[in-house]
């Protein structure tokens, strides 16, 4: 009797927090302004199922939640509740229910953003991955009809030729950043998700863990090796693309789609690694400006200067390196003396 009792307040339960995530899709899709705050609170309803009830509970509510959104507002609202919301409110929830770590947490969250993100790029372009020429020749006409656009507001056309090469130099490269861009954009989501969800969770008595302040960040020394190694790929990338690879001479066939992959590969590999590094980086320097007794200001400005300075940019990505090997954070910087009578 008290199981059924149990299962029966689970799935009425279910049910409305079903009706909840359904409502909260809708408004993320049709209210902007709101929109913003409701594609953060979506997953929660499923992430308290989780935690109360368990996987099955709040698997079978994300069922009726997307059936219920088709009804209201069509296909897609459904769609980002199977691809967007459900993955991350069921992780959140199994992470509060089974004591993760929050880097065990976030990690998961990133993984299934990921695939999510994946899945929904599929989807944007019909189920079809978009070639590498296609990708760049649709943006290179996007450029081509700003340029008429800057010429019809009187732009001088000097200016007009700059941005576009800018423009155009940006839109070559960005299909091959795509797997780095990803990555990237999955991290900051689960990461964002992981926070909100954290502090609404906690006003219903639901904890979950704090990551570790920024400050402590710092990736593993042998996370070195990713910089020399995605040099490698890109290397091979540009070398695949130039010449015929002995594959292709074993299948009696081009190997057309090679070439891009590692050239992709190489550059997203290339590009994340160098963002990491050099994040890493700016934390080090912020810490040892602390350390040194320099104020916040005096921080907040340097991290401008590293953003507008490209050789301030290569002097952070070169502290991030050090400060994986050999911890510059600890060697360089002093820790701030404790306040008299702190002690006592």
């Amino acid at each position: 009797m008290p199981a059924g009792r149990i299962r029966t307040q689970g799935l009425t339960e279910g049910a409305i927090l079903a009706a909840l995530v359904a409502v909260l899709a809708v408004a993320t899709h049709y209210i902007p302004l709101i929109g913003i705050a409701t594609a953060y609170l979506c997953p929660l309803p499923l992430a308290v199922l989780v935690i109360r009830h368990g996987f099955r509970v709040a698997a079978l509510a994300a069922v009726v939640s997307i059936l219920a959104a088709i009804t209201i507002a069509g296909p897609l609202a459904g769609l980002s509740i199977l691809i967007l919301y459900a993955p991350i409110g069921i992780v959140l929830g199994i992470g509060a229910r089974q004591h993760w770590t929050a880097e065990r947490v976030v990690g998961t969250a990133t993984l299934v953003s990921v695939v999510s993100l994946s899945l929904s790029f599929l989807g944007l372009t019909g189920g079809e991955a978009l070639s590498m020429a296609e990708m760049s020749k649709t943006m290179e006409r996007s450029v081509d009809m700003s340029a008429g656009l800057y010429a019809r507001m009187g732009l001088p056309q000097a200016q007009i030729d700059a941005i576009s090469q800018q423009m155009r130099d940006f839109a070559r490269l960005l299909p091959y950043l795509l797997p780095a861009m990803l990555v990237l954009g999955a991290a900051v989501a689960a990461w964002l998700n992981y926070e909100v969800g954290r502090r609404v969770l906690d006003r219903f008595g639901y904890r979950l863990p704090t990551l570790p302040p920024m400050r402590t960040w710092r990736l593993p020394a042998p996370a070195v090796w990713l910089v020399p190694l995605s040099y490698l790929v890109m290397a091979a990338g540009a070398l695949a693309s130039t010449h015929h690879l002995p594959v292709s001479q074993v299948l009696r066939e081009p190997v057309d789609a090679l070439p891009p992959l590692l050239q992709s590969i190489g550059w997203s590999l290339t590009i994340g690694v160098q963002m990491l590094f050099s994040l890493q980086g700016v934390v080090a320097g912020w810490v040892i400006l602390g350390n040194y007794g320099f104020g916040r200001f005096a921080q907040i400005i340097a991290v401008v200067m590293v953003m507008a300075v490209p050789l301030l940019g290569l002097i952070v990505f070169t502290l991030g390196i050090l400060d994986s090997m050999m911890k510059v954070r600890e060697r360089w910087g002093f820790p701030r003396p404790a306040p008299p009578g702190a002690g006592a």
